[in-house]
């Protein structure tokens, strides 16, 4: 089996009640801003919040893969965040993916290779929404835990690239990879999700891009555009965006073929961008 399933068993967020909430409900929900104070203490937010995602594990006996920040280029913090969970929960902290949005595609990957029919997947992370100045608002630590289930048909994951950089601008790593994915597939794009970001422009490395996807694209490709209507929310933008993909009827019932673009960038630290593409599965 090659396609998934992706169920929201629980979903902590500062400013939804649940994922369709913040999916469909109203975008000017009031923000009640939260002072940024360090990334030690975002970490031990986050050591904080697992606490109460556990609880919320429905079935312990299957694997559990943690979707964390994207820290992989801060080795000090990644790895008191994994011991810390290693320490907490010694018996269900083995798998650890430190690639903010881009995690839950890497989670999937990990899923069919280990043939897990059913794994648990909890997300942690930062929480940032836009607010009337025209920039991101701090607003907390928010969680989720979800279902991962291997099923016959739906949406199956058949790329996946990710390559570091520290500056999108002067390491243009979306080139490659649109040359390879221009090269590689013959299925035109139904809908895209871009890490549009109308705050910072200088993030919008992805739209002068797209050109080398025109024998993908058309005009009546749609473009979701989830920085703008989410806000930034690291790791859970990946699981949402897959949430939306598989729920969504109005996606069932007009794509077949879905590119995923996500740019990864935290203070202090490199970045990194990924690629991700899909297609409906009948067998």
């Amino acid at each position: 089996m090659n396609a998934f399933s992706l169920m929201v068993d629980y979903f902590s967020f500062p400013t939804a009640q649940s994922v369709d909430d913040l999916l469909y409900g109203d975008e000017t929900s009031s923000l009640s801003e939260v002072n940024w104070q360090s990334w030690e203490v975002c970490i031990y937010d986050c050591i904080v919040k697992s606490k109460e995602l556990m609880g919320q594990v429905k079935n312990l006996n299957a694997p559990l893969i943690w979707l964390l920040p994207a820290l992989s280029y801060q080795s000090e913090l990644k790895q008191v965040l994994q011991s810390s969970l290693q320490q907490l929960y010694p018996e269900h902290a083995q798998h650890f993916l430190f690639y903010g949005a881009s995690s839950v595609h890497f989670a999937v990957g990990l899923a069919k290779k280990n043939e897990w029919v059913k794994v648990n997947v909890i997300a942690i992370d930062t929480i940032y929404k836009a607010n009337k100045q025209g920039q991101y608002s701090y607003q907390g630590i928010g969680g989720a835990v979800t279902t991962l289930e291997q099923q016959a048909t739906g949406w199956a994951q058949i790329s996946n690239e990710i390559v570091p950089s520290v500056d999108f601008i002067k390491h243009n790593q979306l080139n490659g990879m649109f040359t390879r994915l221009a090269d590689q597939s013959q299925q035109p794009i139904d809908i895209i999700f871009a890490p549009g970001n109308g705050v910072n422009p200088e993030s919008e490395v992805w739209l002068n891009e797209l050109q080398l996807l025109s024998n993908l694209i058309n005009e009546n490709t749609q473009y979701e555009l989830p920085c703008y209507k989410l806000g930034q929310i690291g790791a859970l933008e990946g699981l949402v965006v897959l949430y939306q993909l598989t729920t969504s009827p109005t996606i069932e019932s007009h794509c077949k073929n879905a590119l995923i673009i996500s740019q990864e960038q935290a203070k202090h630290q490199g970045a990194a961008s990924y690629l991700w593409i899909s297609e409906e599965v009948h067998n």
